[in-house]
């Protein structure tokens, strides 16, 4: 039998897309069902017990921050200056919103006390975070004050915008370390395979071709997950629901595929 399983989870991840979604399908029939996996898969990892409860919403804030970087590189291409006076204030606002819920998730945090779940990595990540996201917007404040004052910004944009996707990776990386160790490798692989690439393509430019480009990678790494959590290991507590909910999504969603 579990050979089989293995063969049928093979054959169904590497079948070759038969046609491409262009960007009208894409937005009406494949986005929302994205949006919906991703919203099932944070409320799913919420369910282990120690996992923080306030950190998938930093996540979705922190990917509130796509349009202002790509309207600062667009607008500010090289400095910070006057250009993207409204970019770099809007920035601040959603970093000052985004550092009151970290300080918060700080605050709340502790050791686990569970022999199977180690996070104190977990807990090292999310001081780096709060770190580095104090730095990024003293910089931005200190920009806005020159630009009012009409003092030339010698700060470069690339930079700012390296350091706010530097505070997208810290956190992503943090998610996993709260995971129970004996299901760690497996969200880890779903995260950074599925979850973490989708979240970024559909919210930069609505990137329908990264899904005409990936569907096989995807798909593999969808079913491996709904594989090993109900066939290999024993399914989570209370997580059954939620993975089967996700594999429905997403075999409704891949016949506009294949």
């Amino acid at each position: 039998m579990k050979i089989v399983l293995a063969l049928i989870l093979f054959l169904s991840t590497h079948v070759q897309a038969q046609r491409s979604v262009g960007r009208e399908s894409f937005m009406v029939n494949v986005k929302p069902a994205l949006n919906s996996i991703l919203n099932d898969f944070y409320q799913m990892i919420e369910l282990f017990p120690e996992f923080p409860k306030n950190m998938t919403g930093i996540l979705k804030e922190l990917d509130s921050l796509t349009i202002d970087k790509e309207a600062l590189k667009a607008s500010c291409p090289r400095t910070i200056n006057t250009t993207c006076a409204s970019t770099v204030n809007s920035l601040r606002g959603k970093l000052s919103k985004i550092k009151v819920m970290s300080l918060n998730l700080l605050g709340q945090g502790s050791m686990s006390k569970s022999l199977y779940i180690s996070n104190l990595s977990g807990h090292r990540l999310l001081t780096e975070f709060d770190s580095e996201l104090e730095e990024v917007k003293g910089q931005l404040d200190n920009s806005s004050f020159f630009l009012a004052g009409g003092v030339k910004n010698k700060k470069e944009t690339f930079y700012i915008i390296k350091e706010l996707d530097e505070l997208n990776t810290l956190l992503s990386i943090a998610v996993v370390e709260f995971v129970p160790y004996n299901y760690k490798e497996d969200f880890r692989h779903f995260f950074f395979n599925f979850v973490h690439p989708v979240q970024q393509q559909i919210s930069k430019n609505n990137n329908f071709e990264f899904l005409n480009r990936n569907i096989n990678s995807l798909n593999f790494s969808i079913n491996l997950l709904n594989q090993t959590l109900t066939k290999k290991k024993k399914t989570p507590e209370g997580m059954g629901p939620f993975l089967a909910t996700i594999h429905n999504r997403w075999n409704s969603l891949i016949r506009y595929y294949f």
